[in-house]
């Protein structure tokens, strides 16, 4: 598990992989930079007391505001714009580690549809189940509150390492294979999610991992289906 992480992390040395890397902090830098200047020229057009300086004053403020809120929210813009990349990724993977396998396996629109519904209906199940019902339990115990970290790391685990590995498994064979093949390794592909969910709440390092978790899984998936 931890030479799969392992390089899966070399795996950000790969020229395919920083030309990737480069062009996702392009994109976000374009769209933090259209978000500030809409904000402020907005703000700008909008006359709050009808009184000059004040008005000034307020949308300068709110500008200032779109700015550090822009920054705030720009690495996880990045880790966004790489989340549309993850294929590309997946094929620098391939060309470095695992040059004679064949071409990865083309994925029909209605399975792609399909698969993603199923997912987000479990994520979005899941997420409510700890929002509505296990936090509040948990915070109102207090006894408990030290486990929400845990809980919610276990939570996100399940979900990134059972979405991760199915993009990596989809790639090669079908839906049928890949699930009996996850249901066989579920230990391991739940743990494999746990580190990708604690890595994704390290500051810095969690808008690379959309790019690390699918290279780390496309290792597991190979080393997976080599053993079974």
């Amino acid at each position: 598990m931890y030479s799969a992480l392992f390089l899966a992390i070399q795996q950000l040395n790969d020229t395919r992989i920083r030309r990737l890397v480069l062009r996702a902090v392009v994109v976000s830098a374009f769209i933090f930079i259209a978000l500030v200047f809409g904000i402020t020229w907005a703000l700008n057009g909008i006359s709050f007391v009808g009184i000059q300086w004040i008005d000034k004053g307020l949308a300068f403020l709110g500008g200032s505001a779109a700015f550090l809120i822009s920054l705030l929210i720009f690495p996880t813009l990045i880790g966004l714009i790489i989340s549309f990349m993850l294929e590309e990724i997946a094929r620098s993977v391939d060309i470095r580690h695992f040059p004679y396998l064949p071409a990865a396996r083309e994925q029909p629109t209605t399975e792609v549809f399909k698969n993603a519904a199923r997912f987000a209906a479990i994520a979005v199940g899941l997420n409510l189940l700890f929002f509505v019902f296990i936090l509040p339990l948990m915070v109102i115990t207090i006894v408990l509150s030290p486990l929400i970290p845990v809980v919610f790391w276990g939570l996100n685990g399940y979900l990134l390492g059972r979405e991760y590995f199915e993009f990596a498994g989809l790639r090669r064979v079908d839906p049928q294979a890949m699930r009996l093949l996850r249901r066989r390794n579920k230990t391991r592909v739940f743990v494999s999610g746990i580190v990708i969910a604690v890595m994704m709440t390290v500051p810095l390092v969690n808008w690379l991992m959309p790019l690390v978790a699918a290279a780390y899984m496309v290792h597991v998936f190979e080393d997976v289906r080599r053993r079974d």
